[in-house]
Formats: C-alpha cells, structure tokens, sequence
C-alpha cells in the first residue's frame, strides 16, 4: 500500500472517530440545546435569550450589572410579560428588563445581540450577589447570572482612548441626568392608543478630547427611540425612531448637534394597544473614532412610562 493511501485511510478513519465522539457528546446534550447555537435560524419560534455584557465596580463600592439579549428569530418580533417567563432574582432588582424583543442583525461582533438594555446596581452591602436573568419562550429556557468575579467582564466609565465618554440625557435640561446604561426614568406619560404623542429629552456629548488628536472637541450625537415593554402583540411607531450622529453630520446641523451645549430630541409615538409601556431611548457618539457598539461604548439610556387608553 502507498504511502499516499495509508495517509488517506488514517485520515478517514480520524474523521470518523471525531464524529463518532462528536455524535456521542450531541447525544448526551439536553434536546432543546441540541439545535443551538450552530442550527440555521428559524423564521418563527427560535429562542430569545439574556445576555450578560459585564459589570462595573462603582466607587462606593457597589457593582452595576449590564445586560442586554439575543432574538435568534428571522422575522418574529416576540414579546415576554414580565413574570414566570420574564423574570430576575433576586426579586428587588426584577421589573426593569424589556418584555419586548425586536429582531437584530448587525455585521461584525455584535450580530444578533442588543447589548446595553438594562442595567442593575448591587449595593455595596450586598457585595458577591448573583444578579439572574431568566426568559423562557418557544420551548426554550435560559437564564444569565450576572457577577462580578471575571476581569474579562469588567468594564470601565472612565474616558475612553480618544476622550470619549457616554453622552448626558435629561428630560428636563435642569433635572436629573443619565450618564449610563442604568439610566433614569422620566415622569409617566398618558397616551391615546392611535393619537400620536410626543416624547422628547435633551442631550449632550460630554467628551473631553482635549489634548486628542481629534479632528473636533465634540461629535454630533446619534439617538434611538425603542419599545422596551409593552402588551403583548402591541406595536408602537416612531416618525424618527432612528438618527445617526453622521446622518445629523451630513444634514446641516452638525453645529447645533456637536457644540458640547444641551440639545433638543424629539419624536411622535403612536401606540396600537392600551396598557402599560416603557420607551427606550438610547443615545450615542458612535461619530466619534474612539465609539462603537461592538466595543460597549459610549452611549446611554433614558426610559419613558406611558399609560395607554382607549
């Protein structure tokens, strides 16, 4: 036999070992996690799962656990009730996570995860606590315990490479103010289902690129209006759910967006169903060169309650 010919053989039959080993492993594996995370998405009925991006040691010595989720769907925009099937433990921090999860699909690292949605702060007292993260949907059920114990966890709200720093939101330009992804809540809003309503903040990018390299001191903000909770099944509609900071850039307004003053958002909600709903609006300086999502900087939340009826 050739030398070429016992290497082929060998070949084959390593392969066949490893997928033998491989089909024994999968066999072994509990049935709803047989299919993930290698399967093909499905359009309808794949899992939505938590997502813990990592925690940040505060000064007072409090940790603030970040989150953020995966909605492995195709097409399906699902939504969770908070409850059994949407809940975190321990209890004093549940009830601020979304019930509602749109369908992502970004290139590079990020892909399918919306990361920053929520974030909790565990007391000083409460040092070591596990902060989890349970969804259970279409069959499948995931929790993400959120801890401070991986330095390849932790993250940092000190300035970033360039000067960046996440961007300042009020509700009111002399009230309180979010410089984080934990974020602050403005008062609650009524709304008529079908009646639009305007939702508006003010923001600021409070960078600090001075002694930077930079091509400017301050970057134009980008900002998004988001359903964070709501009824099941409900659809709320932005007129400007989206801009960019490079689309304010391109626009005209770059100076009234990037001069380091408070800055005026707004947009028109209209809601489908009555109930309970929370906005989210994200803002960000994904202009600047030392900002991206993928990198978990620089950008903040804000969230907005409001009371639907008929």
């Amino acid at each position: 036999m050739s030398n070429f010919k016992r290497m082929a053989g060998s070949v084959v039959a390593a392969a066949l070992v490893s997928m033998t080993v491989a089909s024994a492993v999968h066999a072994q594996l509990p049935e709803h996690l047989r299919n993930y995370q290698l399967a093909a998405r499905k359009s309808t009925g794949d899992l939505v799962g938590p997502m813990f991006n990592g925690w940040i040691k505060n000064d007072d010595g409090s940790v603030t656990m970040i989150f953020g989720f995966v909605n492995r769907n195709r097409e399906e925009v699902v939504d969770i009730p908070l409850g059994a099937n949407n809940h975190i433990e321990p209890a004093q921090f549940d009830g601020v996570q979304p019930t509602h999860f749109p369908v992502y699909s970004r290139g590079g690292f990020v892909g399918l995860q919306e990361r920053g949605v929520f974030a909790v702060t565990v007391p000083a007292d409460m040092a070591g606590t596990e902060v989890v993260w349970t969804l259970n949907h279409a069959g499948y059920t995931y929790s993400v315990p959120g801890r401070a114990t991986s330095p390849a966890y932790e993250m940092s709200n000190d300035i970033a490479a360039m000067g960046s720093l996440n961007p300042a939101i009020r509700f009111k330009k002399d009230g309180p103010e979010s410089v984080s992804r934990e974020g602050i809540y403005a008062a609650p809003l009524n709304a008529k289902v079908g009646k639009p309503i305007e939702l508006s903040a003010f923001v600021q990018d409070r960078g600090d690129r001075r002694g930077y390299e930079v091509k400017t001191q301050f970057f134009p903000l980008g900002t998004e209006w988001i359903e964070h909770q709501g009824p099941e099944g409900a659809v709320v509609t932005f007129d400007n759910p989206k801009i960019t900071g490079r689309e304010r850039g391109e626009s005209g307004n770059e100076s009234m967006y990037a001069s380091g003053d408070w800055s005026e958002t707004k947009t028109m909600a209209t809601f489908s169903e009555p109930g309970d709903y929370v906005i989210r609006l994200r803002v960000d300086n994904f202009a600047a060169p030392d900002s991206q999502f993928d990198n978990q900087c620089c950008w903040s939340n804000a969230y907005v309650p409001v009371k639907v009826t008929n």
